[in-house]
Formats: C-alpha cells, structure tokens, sequence
C-alpha cells in the first residue's frame, strides 16, 4: 500500500519485534463502498481495521513514541527496501526494511458500544 492509500485511516499501534527483526503497524478507519471488493466486506460492514508487517527492519532509529493519534505513516523506495517514517504529535520513529505486507484485516459495522 502506498502512502496516499493510508492517509484515510488512523495509525493506533506499532510492534516492533526484535527478535524476528519486524515492525508490524496497525490502522483502522471506514471503509468507503470503492473499497469493499478489496476488503472483502460483506455489505452491511463500514470499518475496516488491517496490519502491516516491515521485515528484515534494519536502522531503526526511536526519537519519541507516544500514545497520542493521529499518527503517519511515510514509504519511501530505495531499490529493493523502502525507507520508513512513522510520525506524529510527540512521535518518531525512522527504520528500513523490505517493502510492506499486509498481514490481517477484518472488517466490522461500526457502532457505539
């Protein structure tokens, strides 16, 4: 996905695991009636909450982290990687890896609790 495809939903968590060398962020927000092939939603579901996963992270460089949305997410390509910014109020966080993956999504009706 590129970055203009994620400028609609909201960044709401990164996990970075050192041990596999990953950075998995996830987003979540509506889901427009062009998109719902892609999502395979069933006709009455409108948000649409998905993963993507950065492999073989390299340089991962942390200037702030917080808990604060929204958050955003930069890709730019460098040959075969891509150089990651992931930025907001109170947020930095800057790695390279192998270009994303998505690696889950579930749509949903979205609703007050």
């Amino acid at each position: 996905m590129s970055t203009s495809d994620l400028s609609a939903f909201e960044l709401y968590a990164l996990h970075w695991d050192e041990r596999d060398q990953a950075i998995t962020l996830s987003f979540e927000g509506p889901l427009e009636e062009a998109a719902r092939r892609t999502w395979e939603a069933p006709p009455e579901h409108d948000w649409v909450r998905f993963h993507l996963r950065f492999a073989a992270v390299d340089d991962v460089q942390v200037r702030g982290w917080s808990y604060r949305l929204p958050g955003r997410l930069e890709q730019v390509p460098v040959g075969d990687r891509v150089s990651v910014t992931v930025m907001g109020e109170g947020t930095d966080v800057r790695f390279t890896s192998a270009p994303a993956v998505r690696a889950g999504s579930r749509t949903s009706k979205a609703g007050s609790l």
